[in-house]
């Protein structure tokens, strides 16, 4: 038998809907093996009038359960006279039990009374009340309303509800709602109840599909027929639909029976950059865009209203009116902004700030054109100054534009559409890809003067932060640093740029105004390393090998990189893995000895095997100085697999040689031999030991 709670609520917002199905599939599960109640599966599903959970399978009671209860001392149990005392008996009783029932245990803390209780289970139509209310009272919401006396505080008012055990109401009240079997339409279709008979979610859903005005209620049904409505319209004019999957996704969940609404608009309109236009349609007001077959937009629209209708001429004619209003509303802004130029909105960036006490965002486009010119020049690319130059310098300008203002999404695009109308078409594209990436994942900016100037910009914003202290902790990230910590670090390798991230931070310090407190920024180099350790780990490496790489922070990243992979292939090697094990007894030793600077004395070698040790030393560091000096992957190998002469000689010197002489000189030469020895294993900025 399976049981089915839907809670009916007016309008809930889309991006409330995923978080709430989430919650209500992890609370039955829960509250379900809290009362011990067993059940095949949950399963939630619903529209913005509707949240659904249904149990399957659900088990027609709860299950028995043996607990042991502590009770007094073991003393207590009887008197002087063998009969159960007061407390004994007073226990027992408590618990269902005769005194001759109970128990006496040994615990940690003496011998105590114990009783063994069963407790029997339950009927499930007598725990569904409670569970059913639970759930719907545990559900949290971004933001709540309160709309009656009790005071429930939920994401809109509950107006329904249904709870089904079979074929039987489950009675419950919640926010003075009572619960019975009777949901309802689409909501501009009239209030007359749909009586669901059985809680059997197919059959519900059938249910609802099969109504005059149909309701699909699962939300994967909802995707595929909101994909196929707009696909055919476009299709119907010769046109592709832009399916934004985030726009999918969002209008899943506002509509229960999406249908597509199409309709064209001026075509004066597509003098507006593609980007502006796509917007307006898709963030504002929640239509498609349409292409042909090159992928240029076409003057089209396709909006989704809910449900059918016999007058969608009088729709698309509504829906053309809002789109017209806010296009002309772009192209306004977008006209006055032509009017203004970069220079205008550059002078606006003084009176924006920054962060409180590092400036204006003028100061920092200062900072960033600085920065940029210096990486320009570090990493060979001098041929692109006057590009990086103009594009560093008005990175932020677009900031100050009235369509940014409105449309905060498009900063960067639009500061690369300004420049592009101003003659500078090579910064133009640098500039729209300032932003870039926009996730920890999404493309990076293309052109190199792109990398250069994002780059610059990221670790200015990186640096200021830390400086002033605000640095993210838990999930609090309100000027998105993680995200452009990844940023940086992908920029930094996986556009090969020869630069390491401490001179870079080192740089982007120097250029705030001297005496700037610093209350933080010597949390940044650990704060960027685990976003390279991840970014590292998506691209295939174990991250823990980065532990290794004692100097990652002083090496361009893809040298550090480079260094991961030859790492990872040495270490499951036998002979390495004897090697690393003897550099571990080396390490231990001089940890706990005071090691000089002293060179090894080879007059002051009396062992063989010590001096087999030093002789194999001068023989590794001898091969590694012909060695190319290149850092990529296979030179790093061939420094470390000369590491593996070391196997043989160290274990004859741990099995052979007392390091703690009693002569203080011979033991002080010996410390300075495995000193060397742990210099030469750490040769390529490496600590082996943490492998």
């Amino acid at each position: 038998m399976n049981a089915l709670l839907e809670i009916g609520v007016e309008h809930l917002p889309a991006r409330f809907m995923e978080p709430s199905l989430k919650q209500l599939e992890t609370l039955a599960a829960n509250l379900l093996a809290e009362k011990r109640i067993s059940y095949k599966a949950v399963h939630t599903f619903g529209t913005y009038r509707r949240l659904v959970v249904e149990i399957e399978d659900i088990a027609e009671k709860s299950a028995d359960v043996q607990k042991e209860v502590k009770g007094p001392p073991a003393k207590l149990l009887k008197d002087a006279n063998g009969k159960f005392t007061p407390q004994s008996a007073g226990f027992a009783q408590k618990n269902g039990l005769k005194p001759e029932q109970l128990t006496i245990v040994e615990t940690d803390k003496g011998p105590f009374i114990f009783a063994n209780v069963k407790i029997k289970g339950e009927k499930t139509a007598k725990l569904l009340p409670e569970i059913f209310t639970r759930l719907v009272t545990g559900i949290e919401f971004a933001k709540n309303m309160i709309w009656e006396e009790s005071g429930l505080r939920y994401g809109r008012p509950i107006r329904s509800l249904i709870g089904l055990y079979g074929d039987k109401v489950i009675k419950f009240t919640v926010a003075g709602v009572t619960s019975g079997r009777y949901t309802y339409p689409l909501s501009s279709f009239g209030r007359k109840p749909i009586s669901v008979k059985t809680a059997d979610r197919k059959l519900y859903a059938d249910l609802l599909r099969n109504q005059p005005q149909p309701v699909l209620v699962v939300p994967q049904e909802r995707r595929e027929a909101l994909i196929k409505t707009v696909s055919n319209e476009a299709k119907a004019h010769g046109y592709e639909a832009d399916l934004d999957e985030n726009l999918i996704t969002e209008t899943v969940w506002f509509t229960e029976h999406p249908v597509a609404v199409g309709g064209d608009f001026e075509i004066k309109f597509l003098t507006l950059p593609k980007e502006l236009i796509t917007t307006v349609l898709k963030k504002q007001i929640k239509m498609f865009p349409v292409m042909n077959k090159k992928g240029e937009l076409q003057p089209y629209f396709i909006a989704v209203r809910d449900g059918i209708s016999v007058n969608q001429n009088e729709v698309r004619d509504g829906f053309k009116k809002v789109m017209s209003a806010r296009l002309s509303d772009a192209v306004f802004f977008f006209e006055n902004d032509k009017k203004d130029g970069l220079q205008k909105f550059q002078e606006k960036l003084k009176n924006i700030q920054f962060l409180e006490g590092l400036g204006n965002l003028f100061e920092k486009a200062g900072r960033t054109k600085k920065l940029a010119a210096w990486l320009c020049e570090k990493t060979s690319n001098q041929s692109l100054s006057q590009t990086v130059d103009y594009a560093a310098e008005y990175a932020y300008a677009d900031l100050a534009s009235h369509v940014v203002y409105e449309f905060p999404e498009l900063q960067g695009y639009m500061g690369g559409q300004y420049a592009a109308l101003e003659g500078q078409k090579e910064a133009a594209k640098a500039m729209e890809e300032f932003y870039y990436p926009l996730t920890s994942s999404s493309p990076l900016p293309q052109t190199t003067a792109g990398k250069l100037v994002s780059l610059a910009g990221k670790i200015d914003t990186l640096v200021g932060n830390f400086l002033i202290g605000q640095i993210p902790t838990g999930s609090e990230d309100p000027f998105a640093l993680r995200r452009q910590a990844f940023g940086a670090v992908r920029i930094l390798l996986e556009g090969n740029l020869n630069v390491s991230v401490k001179e870079l931070v080192e740089k982007a310090a120097s250029l705030y105004p001297a005496g700037t407190p610093d209350k933080g920024l010597k949390e940044l180099p650990a704060f960027l390393g685990q976003r390279f350790a991840l970014t590292l780990q998506e691209r295939g490496h174990d991250p823990r090998v980065l532990d290794a790489v004692a100097n990652w922070y002083e090496l361009p990243l893809t040298q550090a990189e480079a260094l991961v992979g030859a790492l990872e292939t040495v270490k499951t090697g036998a002979e390495f893995a004897a090697v690393l094990e003897a550099a571990k007894r080396v390490n231990n030793i001089l940890k706990k000895a005071e090691v000089s600077s002293a060179k090894v004395q080879e007059n002051l070698l009396t062992e063989p095997a010590e001096k087999e040790l030093y002789q194999t030393l001068k023989k590794v560091q001898a091969e590694i100085s012909v060695l190319p000096k290149a850092h990529d992957k296979q030179s790093y190998l061939a420094v470390l697999k000369t590491y593996a002469l070391f196997k043989e000689p160290l274990e004859k010197f741990f099995k052979e040689v007392m390091v703690n002489a009693e002569d203080a000189a011979i033991k002080n030469n010996r410390l300075a031999l495995l000193s060397a020895v742990r210099t030469c294993l750490n040769g390529t900025g490496t600590d082996i030991t943490k492998l």
